[in-house]
């Protein structure tokens, strides 16, 4: 699959993105004609080849004759509906702009209809916006994936005055997704470059991606740790099995009785975790002790800490990110003689895979006095037996 893959170590904005995107090959006189439509002014796309820290990349300015400041959320719609942008696009730039409207009045205690857009209802805000989404379709890219965002820190200046970097709009654009602060930087990823990556992109660090080819979109300012660039990767990504991002955390523990483990597991179940795993390691000194892993979703970690900080003797927890390949799985319902029991059906690429439910067949056999093994292999071939299409063994 066609993928984009955006990274960098100096955050993101809107101009950045597009620039990136017209160093991989979409052409500037090109994306004018397709906005000229829906920007009530005229405009230009100043492209210049610069070599920030030595490496080529392409630094867009967008100048405007004249510019609006202050748009509601229905008016950007509206100019959005003009034109002849593909359906995709509109109905993306559509979502950017709610999030960046839903952003505002949370922070404004307003609502969306009442709600103003600033610098980012601007002219050269909407060309930014609709300019990376229109490059996307033009590249071909079908899915994006994106490294966790670079966050700068300090104070800079608003249309409501001094405000604290990162902006109050990118930090609620960004609520729930992985991203990374860092000192001494002022503003990096602005909240037009946020709710553009936030509207399209899967958020990860774990991305293997064949590259065709790579784009750097320069910012204006200079950093004296690192290249003010975002990168962008074009190639191609394996779909074929479904992928999402965890967070795997472990502790060794020695200084707990080894039947409190099988609680822990079961604390850990109960607060949402993923999996969870133990194994036995050698410890400083000689000694023995258990290895508890758990996997979780990047919210549920303080939960899966507090089980294990409370309920044994360990002193600290070690979390990593990781990305999980995965089946497609659901969940049914079959009809067995001792009664309905759940089955798991995970989509291969040969068929689909048949899992009874441990819990639903243990206490099918404990009530019916049959053996457990019986129970889950008859269940099994009753699910193929209702749905032979999918039973692999039939070819």
């Amino acid at each position: 699959m066609r993928a984009l893959f955006i990274d960098g170590q100096a955050g993101a904005a809107g101009d950045m993105i597009l620039g990136a995107l017209i160093d991989l090959g979409v052409d500037p006189n090109t994306l004018k004609d397709a906005l000229r439509p829906i920007v009530p002014s005229n405009f230009d796309l100043e492209v210049t080849r610069v070599s920030p820290n030595g490496i080529a990349a392409t630094r867009l300015t967008v100048k405007v004759s004249e510019d609006v400041k202050h748009r509601h959320l229905p008016q950007v719609l509206a100019l959005l509906a003009k034109g002849d942008l593909p359906a995709r696009v509109r109905e993306r730039a559509a979502g950017v702009f709610r999030r960046l409207a839903e952003a505002e009045a949370k922070i404004h205690s307003s609502t969306l209809e009442k709600v103003h857009f600033h610098e980012v209802g601007a002219n050269d805000a909407i060309i930014d916006v609709v300019g990376s989404l229109w490059s996307l379709e033009q590249l071909g890219i079908e899915r994006v994936l994106c490294a966790p965002l670079i966050l700068g820190s300090g104070v800079g200046k608003s249309a409501h005055g001094a405000i604290h970097y990162p902006a109050p709009a990118v930090l609620e654009i960004l609520k729930g997704i992985s991203a990374r602060h860092v000192d001494g930087l002022g503003e990096t990823t602005t909240p037009t470059g946020a709710a553009i990556l936030a509207e399209v992109a899967e958020f990860s660090i774990n991305v293997a991606i064949t590259a065709e080819r790579i784009g750097y979109g320069a910012g204006a300012k200079t950093f004296l740790d690192r290249p003010n660039l975002l990168r962008a990767t074009l190639g191609t990504v394996d779909f074929s099995f479904g992928h999402d991002t965890l967070w795997l955390g472990a502790s060794d523990i020695d200084n707990t009785r080894p039947e409190v483990v099988e609680w822990v597991e079961e604390r850990l179940r109960e607060a949402g975790a993923v999996d969870v795993v133990t194994s036995t390691v050698a410890m400083k000194k000689g000694r023995h002790g258990t290895r508890i892993e758990v996997l979780c979703d990047f919210a549920q970690r303080g939960a899966m800490a507090s089980v294990i900080l409370n309920e044994t003797g360990s002193l600290g927890v070690r979390w990593h990110e990781v990305m999980r390949t995965k089946l497609e799985r659901r969940i049914e319902s079959v009809n067995t003689p001792w009664g309905s029991i759940r089955v798991k059906v995970a989509v291969t690429p040969n068929g689909e895979r048949a899992i009874p439910e441990y819990d639903d067949c243990r206490e099918a056999a404990s009530k019916h006095c049959r053996p457990l093994l019986e129970v889950i292999d008859r269940t099994a071939q009753l699910y193929y037996d209702q749905h032979p299409e999918h039973d692999t063994k039939r070819g």
